[in-house]
């Protein structure tokens, strides 16, 4: 293990934590509002670590639905790590062993995503910064949903806090953070556009994160066509 390379993973994970804290709150606060023990929503943090499918998750069993229907959003929401994990075999192949690569890739979400790649701009990839960023995050996530759900009972408006903004402030902060040339901001307002489109069209809650699947697919190959 490199010790400057888990300081630099560690240090990169300041800002993901410091987003995280409001978001694992407000997720903890929640949980505990819709029935969940202290243990079971932390337990949820630890084997998940997926914001979205968490609340979406949450939303379901709210709504009394079925533990299948969770799964089946969970599954279809998440389904752009492929991308993510896809684009980033070229800067991990020659330096990081698959079976680190497959083990860390649990700890792969929105942000530690577009930290690496950003980090990837100017340094080669390595098993310790990897380890470092994931693990870190993963360990914000945990103690932020921690401590809201041990909160929760004295929080009876979320909303009043503005905690339901964090996420698309954090989502914003990090696009504008890998955005590099004129290029991505094509393909940043094509996925934009996408959709709130197909969500017009297609407002019912849980099918409508398809639009999240179609966007990130159509915009990432008009980019790749672009830079060609």
């Amino acid at each position: 293990m490199n010790r400057a390379e888990i300081i630099t993973g560690i240090r990169d994970s300041i800002p993901i934590i410091l987003g995280y804290l409001p978001l694992g709150f407000a997720f903890g606060v929640l949980a505990t509002q819709a029935g969940m023990t202290i243990i079971q929503a932390t337990v949820m943090s630890i084997l998940c670590f997926t914001g979205a499918g968490q609340y979406i998750a949450l939303g379901v069993m709210q709504a009394g639905g079925a533990v299948l229907t969770a799964i089946m959003a969970n599954i279809l929401v998440n389904l752009r790590y492929f991308l993510f994990a896809t684009s980033m075999v070229p800067h991990l192949r020659n330096h990081v062993p698959i079976k680190w690569a497959s083990i860390l890739s649990y700890g792969l979400t929105d942000e530690t995503y577009a930290v690496a790649m950003n980090h990837y701009r100017n340094h080669e990839a390595s098993t310790s910064y990897m380890a470092a960023l994931n693990l870190s995050s993963h360990f914000g996530w945990i103690t932020s949903t921690l401590l809201g759900a041990f909160l929760g009972a004295n929080i009876a408006d979320t909303d009043r806090l503005g905690l339901g903004f964090a996420l698309p402030a954090m989502y914003i902060c990090l696009l504008i953070l890998v955005i590099n040339k004129r290029n991505d901001i094509l393909a940043a307002v094509i996925a934009a556009v996408l959709c709130i489109v197909i969500g017009l069209i297609w407002p019912s809650t849980i099918h409508n994160m398809s639009n999240i699947i179609v966007a990130s697919v159509v915009a990432a190959t008009i980019g790749v066509l672009v830079n060609e």
